[in-house]
């Protein structure tokens, strides 16, 4: 049970982490023009 939390939260943190860093690199696209 507590090994399935664990899996959810680093699939989660896992999607966040790639959003952030894509919302990142649109930012300094924009910002480099």
């Amino acid at each position: 049970r507590t090994g399935e939390c664990s899996l959810y939260c680093a699939v989660i943190v896992k999607r966040v982490d790639e959003k952030t860093r894509a919302k990142t690199a649109l930012n300094d696209l924009l910002r480099s023009e």
